[in-house]
């Protein structure tokens, strides 16, 4: 029986569509690159050329038209989501769009009502939700009695300075859209929907800065976040600590799990010592395979989603409806660096 694809238009040639989605959307089954759009020609005619696309197009409107597609990805700058994102949805089409999918949460709810209410669904490129080790850390706390979390913690450096983009004026508010909602999408990913913020900023230098925040999440779940863009160095490590239990996550490649109440295979010597934990630690082989696919980061994983979710298949992890609370979080944040103050999430 041949297998059923789901016809996809790609939107956007630019620089990270082409070196991560594009491949991870090739490796695909289920996906049929039926043609690709950017208002850059060269660029358009050189992805189709590259991924397999059967036609190339410079105006959306026109490929929308002569098309025929199950899904849109759309891929570039937030702001452009608004425009070629609304106009893939008026055209019926479910869209991909990557983080974040709007520069405010004001635009990001706009744009996923705009999808509800064409009876349609976005879904936001968040890889994390996708990478192997925080899945891991998810399975082993649905089906191993990890039972609630009880605190999270989040360390995450951009090497700095970190630019003001998108036309957002501050550069630690940029960096908490831009960069950072990856972050505050993670949490909620373990932790559900966050209550209340508080956060302290401290100012080195023009574009260096870091935030420390404390979360209380409406589950019950506390969290503290440390967040930096002048160490000189990309770095992440997550804590999850349940009753009796805890993961560890650096880098987003090596995963340790203490269960517990678990008899441990080896004795522990009379005179004590640390507890035994489950590791994984990927190899150079299977890292540098997984790194090439997009499986080890999440971009194979947050595609193929997508592809299935055209198919009826699967359903979005991660909505234009999430991509709006990220926002919303990104936003509570910032309001309470600016007062000193708590901030209340409705």
């Amino acid at each position: 029986m041949e297998q059923k694809k789901a016809r996809i238009g790609f939107v956007g040639c630019g620089g990270h569509a082409t070196n991560a989605l594009y491949p991870a959307l090739k490796g695909i089954p289920e996906a049929d690159l039926v043609a690709v759009c950017d208002l850059n020609q060269a660029l358009a005619e050189r992805n189709a050329k590259m991924f397999g696309a059967g036609k190339w197009y410079t105006d959306l409107g026109k490929m929308l038209k002569e098309e025929k597609l199950d899904g849109a990805a759309v891929v570039g700058p937030p702001p452009m989501y608004m425009g070629a994102g609304k106009q893939c949805l008026d055209a019926g089409l479910p869209i991909f769009v990557e983080k974040p999918s709007a520069v405010s949460y004001k635009d990001a709810l706009d744009l996923a009502e705009h999808a509800q209410k064409r009876k349609l669904w976005g879904a936001v490129g968040y890889t994390k939700r996708y990478s192997v080790c925080y899945n891991m850390a998810k399975m082993v706390m649905e089906k191993e009695g990890f039972g609630k979390i009880v605190e999270i913690s989040v360390r995450f450096s951009d090497p700095g300075p970190y630019p003001a983009i998108w036309g957002i004026k501050e550069n630690e508010l940029a960096f908490l859209v831009g960069q950072v909602i990856h972050l505050l999408n993670l949490v909620r990913f373990f932790c559900g929907d966050v209550g209340e913020v508080y956060a302290k900023l401290n100012r080195v230098e023009e574009g260096k800065f870091g935030f420390a925040i404390t979360v209380g999440f409406r589950e019950g779940s506390v969290g503290v976040m440390n967040l930096s863009a002048c160490e000189g160095d990309y770095t992440e490590g997550l804590r999850i600590s349940g009753n009796g239990c805890w993961i560890d996550i650096d880098e987003m490649l090596h995963f340790k799990y203490r269960p517990k109440g678990l008899p441990m295979p080896i004795p522990v010597p009379p005179w004590g010592g640390r507890s035994q934990t489950v590791q994984w630690n990927p190899g150079w082989v299977e890292l540098s395979l997984g790194s090439k696919s997009g499986e080890t980061f999440g971009y194979n994983g947050e595609l193929e989603n997508f592809v299935r979710s055209c198919l009826g298949q699967d359903k979005p992890r991660s909505d234009l409806f999430d991509g709006a609370k990220d926002l919303q979080f990104a936003e509570a944040v910032w309001d309470s660096a600016l007062s000193n103050k708590p901030i209340k999430i409705g």
